[in-house]
């Protein structure tokens, strides 16, 4: 059978959320960069019912979405000995994994891409564009303009959303750091589970771990580079840069 091959968003946290389940899990794949706005393309071709990424091309099948990816990998790699899903508190591993996916995730983006897109789009338009093939690369820059038009209407970006985002990621990192109180090491269970890895890698924007494979290159917009500054001992932050020390 063909390597499995992920399309993802270099800048993506839940790309990085899929790519790092099949680096864990053992998964043997190839990674293809898309650019934004090309992607519209690329996930038509490969017959997705979205056009969003992460897409997984595998065994024949298109799979879409990190958690899908993800469950994908656990299946696939079930006879490996490493298991994302921990003994007992499955429901509450996969219920933590589900409100990080539609809470901090999407709000974690939203409040990133208000101040950066609309008012520094010369700070994340190389990322963007980071790691894809030059005739892409091309493609990218002469239809950036409609692109970042798109994503500010689309994603309903803005100063007023940026501020309502951030009270609301907020809020998540308190809900995070209670769980933490107790002074567990992981999130569900004593071990690493897709609770963990969703946390790690969906707030990974606002720890910037040295192991991440993109976010060393990105510079952040000042506002938001003045609120990680007194968000940095947050525990949840702090739990955040250990588990990619240790599992990244």
């Amino acid at each position: 059978m063909p390597v499995p091959v992920l399309y993802i968003f270099s800048i993506s946290h839940y790309c990085e959320k899929a790519r790092w389940a099949l680096d864990y899990l053992g998964v043997e794949y190839k990674i293809s960069h898309v650019a934004p706005g090309v992607h519209l393309q690329t996930a038509k071709r490969l017959g997705a019912r979205r056009s969003s990424l992460p897409i997984l091309v595998a065994d024949g099948k298109t799979i879409q979405g990190s958690s899908e990816i993800l469950d994908w990998a656990e299946a696939s790699s079930a006879d490996r000995g490493r298991r994302l899903i921990p003994d007992t508190g499955r429901r509450e591993c996969l219920d933590i994994e589900k409100r990080l996916d539609d809470i901090a995730g999407v709000h974690a983006r939203r409040y990133f891409y208000s101040e950066a897109v609309v008012d520094y789009p010369h700070l994340v338009r190389p990322m963007f564009a980071a790691k894809v093939a030059l005739p892409q690369k091309l493609l990218a820059g002469m239809i950036w303009g409609v692109v970042r038009k798109r994503m500010i209407e689309r994603m309903d970006l803005g100063p007023e959303q940026r501020d309502a985002s951030k009270r609301i990621v907020d809020g998540e990192l308190n809900w995070i750091d209670g769980l933490l109180a107790d002074g567990r090491s992981y999130l569900v269970g004593d071990a690493f589970s897709r609770a963990d890895m969703t946390a790690a890698s969906l707030l990974a924007p606002l720890a910037v771990p040295p192991q991440h494979p993109t976010y060393a290159d990105l510079t952040m917009p000042p506002k938001l580079a003045a609120d990680l500054a007194e968000w940095e001992g947050r525990p949840s932050l702090t739990w955040v840069r250990e588990i990619y020390a240790r599992h990244r």
